[in-house]
């Protein structure tokens, strides 16, 4: 049978796609009004500046670090740790009133060494600072054994001043102590007991000669560390200690480290610690005048006139008193007469500067 021949498909045509939208012409700028040209561009120019500077901004930036900071409020809110030790002054910031070499006896001479102290030391910071006529000599009065008997010595502090107290360092709140003393406007010393000649008691764990370094430095921390406002020491007792010129040597070193001076009893002749306090850099002078061995006005009077002697010769003078009724109704008459003498009532470290500022 034959075959119907097949009949080619025609192909089909698609039909119209009524939804699609035929792409819109390109307007010709030129037949648009002018204001309305402008206008685009205008457009067109600040969305191009909008998006670099944007881009500008993102390159510029610096990548964010992979650890945070601290917030904002986690920096104000920071407090110091308190496991972080106190580092001692190696080297002074700053030179002070005190960095000129001090004026020593003949046989120290060769021994001076310029002393330079931080303005943040105890003698700088607790000195109590005086205004001396020019050319006046000045007079310093320390009271020793401070601080057992509270009611002579708060009678010491209502004294005219400015006086130098020095505190026992084996007495009870000395920190409370020292502040109504510094709060009087007096200038404070710690008042170490050292071992003396002889059976006396200096009190509970005195420097003893002959003792290690390490000892010594205990004790000292002992004495020293846990209250403040002292601008240095000086000895309670001690003629023995401070003969012994290795003892000596130790406390040195220590004063020297804390910034502080000393004062030299000289409750022996034998003493070295001026020697070892000058050979060591430490700012130190020397008791000229004791007022009360013998503790009766007249004796007093007659010491008082013996350091005011001293005084005019020598531009300064520097005398050590107790807390005794005799000493105080004594220094209450003599204060009021050393205006009309040209003398002036000073600290201690106002003497000190005048000491070392005087190159004869």
């Amino acid at each position: 049978m034959a075959r119907k021949p097949r009949k080619s498909k025609a192909p089909r045509s698609k039909a119209p796609n009524y939804h699609a939208t035929a792409p819109e012409p390109a307007r010709d700028l030129s037949l648009m009004p002018r204001p309305a040209v402008f206008l685009i561009l205008a457009i067109v120019l600040l969305m191009g500046g909008l998006t670099a500077g944007i881009v500008i901004e993102v390159a510029l930036k610096p990548e964010q670090s992979s650890v945070s900071g601290p917030s904002k409020d986690r920096m104000f809110n920071a407090r110091p740790s308190l496991n972080i030790p106190r580092t001692k002054i190696q080297t002074p910031r700053t030179p002070s009133t005190f960095n000129v070499p001090p004026k020593v006896p003949e046989p120290l001479a060769a021994l001076t060494v310029v002393t330079t102290i931080p303005l943040s030391a105890p003698l700088v910071m607790n000195s109590v600072p005086v205004d001396v006529p020019t050319g006046w000599p000045i007079i310093a009065i320390i009271i020793d054994d401070m601080g057992l008997d509270r009611t002579r010595s708060r009678k010491v502090l209502a004294l005219p001043g400015p006086l130098t107290v020095s505190y026992l360092t084996y007495a009870d709140d000395l920190n409370i102590q020292a502040k109504r003393a510094i709060d009087a406007g007096h200038e404070v010393l710690a008042h170490v007991p050292m071992e003396p000649v002889g059976d006396e008691d200096p009190g509970p764990g005195a420097l003893m000669s002959g003792r290690s370094a390490s000892d010594l430095r205990e004790k000292l921390d002992t004495y020293l560390n846990g209250w403040s406002g002292y601008v240095g020491i000086n000895n309670h007792m001690g003629s023995k200690l401070t003969s012994d010129r290795a003892a000596m040597d130790v406390v040195m070193t220590e004063l020297k480290d804390r910034g502080l001076m000393w004062l030299d009893s000289r409750t022996d002749a034998s003493t070295v610690g001026e020697i070892a306090a000058t050979a060591m850099g430490v700012p130190n002078l020397g008791r000229d005048v004791f007022l009360d061995n013998d503790n009766n006005e007249h004796a007093i009077k007659a010491q008082l006139e013996e350091l005011e002697s001293i005084a005019l010769r020598q531009g300064y003078a520097v005398a050590i008193g107790h807390p005794r009724d005799a000493t105080m109704t004594t220094l209450v008459k003599w204060m009021a007469t050393l205006n009309d003498k040209g003398i002036a009532l000073a600290p201690l470290t106002e003497v000190l500067r005048r000491r070392m500022d005087n190159k004869g």
